[in-house]
């Protein structure tokens, strides 16, 4: 009886060229991001117009603008040197088709609000729909997997609005009154006027300043937190650590913001003794922010980049 033949494969057949597998990834990828922002476009374009023009028109909620570029970054980031195994799950087409329904509810005003005094929240914000596209489509494409390891980056899309239309009336409108009450405190402890002469709007030619809405520490303070979160993200760090890394970046950001007001009055008060500084005071505010920006900095990187070595001193000894 003769033996069974044995056919070998060729090693063409038997594994495909790797470079291959590269280039065909990298063009499904390529794909799947133009088909997605073009979904993103078709579902929720009133909202995307919407944001915008609040993006646009307001300082505070500017901040939103960074929100999908970070979340591309470290996405990116999340998945580099990862093979894409096309392990898709047809429950993200279900999430898309949530996305949708709430994208139309609320461009015809039918999401229903949380409302308490002068407080207005939707139930599901542009925020929330957003993400909730995003998932849809990672999930679809890529899987569980995937959705886990960037679920960091993604959950960053709920803050493209990060200020609620509340939160001037209940948290910056106070925040301007406690920096304005502290920088008269400290007016009135240097010993400079306060009439309404003497102080004027901004910083002009003729000397004067006034505590705007852009000036009370809350955009720093924002800005601060979302940093903080990032970072701690970045290096790894514990829960419990990272949220009072972030609640600290936030009080920190606005103790600052204090002191710079503080040290604008000092100076104002200098120009007063001698009054060729008074042409000077704009380069003041500059200098004292780009000082108060790098001790910030510093505490921005210093307790994480101390932690780590901690921890490698920990996992040495």
């Amino acid at each position: 009886m003769a033996a069974p033949s044995v056919i070998h494969a060729s090693p063409r057949q038997a594994e495909p060229h790797p470079a291959r597998n590269q280039a065909v990834d990298w063009l499904l990828l390529c794909a799947v991001l133009v088909v997605s922002v073009l979904g993103l476009w078709w579902m929720l374009a009133f909202q995307i117009v919407r944001l915008w023009s609040l993006w646009t028109g307001n300082g505070l909620a500017s901040i939103g603008m960074l929100m999908p570029v970070a979340a591309l970054i470290l996405t990116v980031r999340a998945w580099y040197g990862r093979r894409w195994e096309r392990r898709g799950t047809w429950w993200g087409l279900a999430v898309c088709a949530a996305a949708l329904l709430l994208g139309r509810l609320d461009r015809a005003d039918l999401i229903p609000s949380l409302a308490y005094h002068v407080a207005r929240l939707a139930v599901f914000p542009v925020g929330a729909q957003v993400f909730l596209y995003v998932t849809g489509v990672v999930l679809l494409f890529a899987g569980f997997r995937y959705y886990r390891a960037a679920l960091f980056p993604i959950s960053l899309l709920l803050f493209v609005n990060p200020v609620p239309g509340f939160f001037v009336s209940m948290v910056d409108l106070p925040l301007q009154q406690a920096g304005a009450y502290t920088a008269r405190a400290v007016a009135h402890w240097a010993g400079v006027p306060l009439t309404g002469d003497d102080l004027r709007m901004m910083f002009s030619p003729a000397l004067g300043m006034f505590i705007a809405p852009g000036c009370n520490g809350l955009r720093g303070s924002l800005t601060m937190g979302f940093l903080t979160a990032i970072i701690g993200h970045l290096y790894g760090l514990p829960w419990l650590l990272r949220s009072a890394y972030i609640v600290s970046g936030v009080l920190a950001a606005y103790l600052l913001n204090l002191v710079r007001l503080s040290g604008l009055v000092l100076c104002y008060r200098l120009a007063l003794s001698y009054a060729p500084l008074a042409r000077h005071m704009t380069a003041a505010d500059y200098a004292l922010g780009s000082i108060l920006f790098f001790m910030a900095a510093l505490f921005v990187f210093a307790l994480p980049l101390r932690w780590k070595r901690l921890s490698k001193q920990h996992a040495g000894s």
